[in-house]
């Protein structure tokens, strides 16, 4: 934490309270917190950190005090959101957590319809209470992207409740909300940039193709920006658009964009080393993951992705350990029971591979995993390792004929048991249809038994990417 003295330039905005007994208001309460990171987040000199580590702390009894050490910041800002009728009570407190000192606090007495307001307040006398020097366009930045239209910003809210949830159901209601809200205001630049995140979460989250969303994802980013250039959000979503579109130095264009705009914004980091793993890029990988965690301490999403990017790096014993830390820190997290389970693979612990395995599919709930894990455990005590993949492989190959599944995952299966000319069949797959997975290649150790075959580096060289 900084020394007690020194001007504050780290802030934690904890999760206003919600007060009120009605959980369908929950999403006022989250969303004038996630506006209050986002506006606050574009002052120079100031690093706040994402709502994915502070929302840790929501529906805790939580000394601000403890939070502001986990957080590693300066100061903290805490509020209480009541809602009766359509009026609205906000109360809000800035505190330096170094000496313990109130530095602001203020009530907000108001007509629901004037949330939208009461958050640009908020935001205007912290940024002068912590003494930014602001010049105009700065100022202007506190509010960029954003509407003048207060039920746009409450469907906006509502949408960005939803989002969160990254469920198949949550999503499908965000979109609809942030629908409605551009319905409202067709130049409210942040609701753009939701269904662009909409699009580009869908294929992590359901089984849907890449292909079906990339146009979706980049139409709504393009929009974005058309809108509002100065959105370090959109511009990084359309990095992630081009990477889908293999346009590798327009990607880089992009994310180097969003963080000289906002160098802050963790999330972008772990975007831009995504990005860079893809291009093979192992030391510019760890070197923005690592950023990306001293930006957001708690973000779960950049620790995983440390533990993936050892594994891509073949320092399989620090993705043991990095995993470790974050199930600490949340057992319930899916992604890094994979990346736990595949570095196990790969030290040749096959138990605890098939443990981890399970614990993910059951923690994501998905049935299709499960009887993949469920069959490879089966086999294992008969035929071993070999006869687990295999009996996986083929089981996957079945699904495939129901499901959309992405032909780059049955390649890696068949690398895994040395069947070369299925790997390459598969992913030829992959690489007609600029499949998610396909862009790992260069990187997935499961590939490395075909990097001297002359149709590896031809495959590369068809994508564009450096051999």
């Amino acid at each position: 934490m900084p020394r007690s003295g020194a001007s504050i330039d780290s802030l934690a905005v904890l999760p206003f309270i919600n007060v009120t007994a009605d959980p369908n208001t929950e999403y006022l309460s989250d969303g004038l917190t996630e506006s209050l990171i986002s506006s606050l987040s574009q002052l120079p000199n100031l690093a706040v950190r994402p709502r994915s580590s502070v929302f840790r702390y929501k529906s805790k009894d939580v000394d601000p005090q403890r939070a502001a050490g986990d957080l590693k910041v300066a100061a903290v800002l805490t509020g209480r959101v009541t809602q009766r009728g359509d009026s609205l009570l906000v109360s809000a407190e800035l505190t330096d957590v170094r000496t313990n000192r109130n530095l602001w606090s203020e009530r907000y007495d108001r007509k629901l319809s004037d949330a939208l307001s009461v958050q640009r307040e908020i935001a205007g006398e912290i940024s002068a209470r912590l003494r930014e020097r602001l010049t105009g366009e700065q100022k202007a930045r506190l509010n960029s992207g954003g509407t003048s239209d207060p039920e746009a910003y409450q469907l906006y809210l509502k949408g960005r409740f939803y989002w969160d949830k990254r469920s198949p159901e949550g999503l499908s209601k965000a979109k609809d909300y942030f629908q409605q809200a551009v319905e409202k205001d067709s130049n409210y630049a942040l609701a753009y940039v939701g269904l662009a995140e909409y699009y580009s979460t869908l294929p992590d989250i359901t089984y849907t193709p890449l292909k079906a969303t990339l146009p979706n994802l980049k139409f709504f980013a393009m929009r974005a920006l058309a809108i509002d250039d100065t959105q370090a959000e959109a511009h990084a979503l359309q990095g992630m658009a081009n990477d889908g579109e293999w346009e590798w130095a327009a990607a880089t264009r992009e994310f180097e964009r969003a963080l000289e705009l906002n160098p802050n914004n963790a999330r972008t980091h772990v975007l831009y080393a995504i990005h860079l793993e893809w291009l093979g890029k192992s030391d510019e990988v760890l070197v923005h993951l690592r950023r990306a965690i001293e930006l957001d301490p708690l973000n779960l999403n950049g620790l995983d992705n440390l533990a993936e990017a050892y594994v891509f790096t073949r320092q399989y014993a620090q993705s043991i350990e990095q995993s470790k830390k974050v199930l600490e820190i949340d057992p319930t997290y899916a992604s890094t029971h994979f990346w736990l389970a595949d570095a196990y693979r790969l030290t040749g612990k096959y138990d605890l591979w098939l443990d981890e395995w399970e614990k993910e599919a059951n923690l994501n709930k998905d049935p299709e995993d499960l009887m993949l894990v469920e069959a490879a455990r089966r086999e294992y005590p008969k035929s071993g390792y070999r006869g687990a993949l295999t009996r996986a492989v083929a089981l996957l190959e079945e699904q495939a004929k129901r499901i959309y599944v992405d032909p780059a995952w049955v390649a890696r299966f068949h690398a895994l048991l040395g069947e070369k000319d299925a790997t390459f069949a598969w992913l030829e797959k992959a690489y007609a249809e600029k499949s998610n997975g396909i862009r790992y290649v260069k990187m997935d150790p499961a590939f490395d038994s075909l990097r001297s075959d002359p149709r590896y580096a031809d495959l590369l060289r068809r994508m564009g990417l450096p051999r």
